[in-house]
């Protein structure tokens, strides 16, 4: 594109190039269709009863959430977790320790943080002599500063919850601190709403598949015209009605996965 400017004729005409850049969204423009409810003004249901009915379709339908949903349920809301043992005496000794230390509330509660705010930070409490566990502690995450250098932990400090990130804080030794972190979003103090982005998520993924399936559908035919007929050496075949017949039926019937054995007249162009 260019374009040329003039004042008047006695004055220096002032001339200016651009380029137009060709859209990107080459796959998109196959099916317009597919990216037509990535909004979320459509894609999230408005009222709480169809928001009820969509997670159970995501539920029954999504692996992923069903993996989400059945993690939840196992350690959450109530699971308790089975520990077995081929020797008798180190399963009761582990049985003991695990009803000593509430494993299953400690795991229940870092799963939670984990899910909620993306991050779990748990503290294990030794005995004087420190040769034994006492207590497993989950800490809430946002009132603990943690540095890592290298992918290591190498500090971690709590801070008063009424005050985060001031205050006299308090350090946690690295050895004794087990920090998790989810790909979430911040936390925030006013909640993180974690079923819009699912829901957001859950709708992109699927106009992306429908998407893919466009692009399949357009480039898996593998030809477009057919020849029938025509001089083959010393000999001429022409085509009836019959033959052309034939030849549409055994294309429409064929197996796209794999190949099709034609006559020696029909050709692809």
């Amino acid at each position: 594109m260019e374009s040329t400017a003039h004042q008047d004729e006695q004055s220096e005409s002032l001339d200016t190039t651009g380029f137009v850049i060709a859209p990107l969204a080459a796959a998109a423009a196959l099916d317009s269709a597919a990216f037509s409810k990535v909004n979320a003004a459509e894609a999230i249901p408005a009222t709480w009863e169809e928001r009820a009915r969509k997670a159970w379709e995501y539920y029954v339908e999504e692996p992923l959430v069903k993996n989400c949903v059945n993690s939840w349920r196992t350690f959450a809301v109530g699971d308790e977790i089975k520990i077995t043992s081929d020797d008798e005496n180190l399963k009761e000794q582990a049985l003991e320790a695990a009803w000593r230390l509430n494993i299953s509330q400690f795991i229940k509660d870092m799963v939670l943080q984990l899910l909620v705010k993306g991050d779990a930070i748990g503290f294990k409490r030794f005995t004087q002599s420190g040769q034994d566990i006492e207590e497993l502690v989950c800490v809430n995450p946002v009132s603990v500063k943690v540095k890592y250098a290298q992918g290591e932990l190498i500090e971690a400090r709590q801070f008063p919850e009424d005050t985060p990130g001031g205050g006299d804080s308090i350090p946690l030794p690295v050895e004794q601190v087990v920090h998790l972190k989810w790909d979430a979003p911040a936390f925030s103090p006013r909640g993180n709403s974690l079923v819009l982005p699912a829901f957001q998520a859950i709708e992109l993924l699927r106009d992306y598949r429908r998407a893919e399936q466009a692009i399949a559908k357009r480039w898996a035919t593998p030809f477009r015209l057919l020849k029938v007929g025509g001089a083959f050496g010393q000999k001429m075949v022409m085509p009836d009605q019959r033959m052309l017949e034939q030849v549409r039926d055994m294309v429409n019937k064929m197996d796209m996965k794999s190949g099709l054995v034609v006559p020696f007249y029909v050709n692809v162009e």
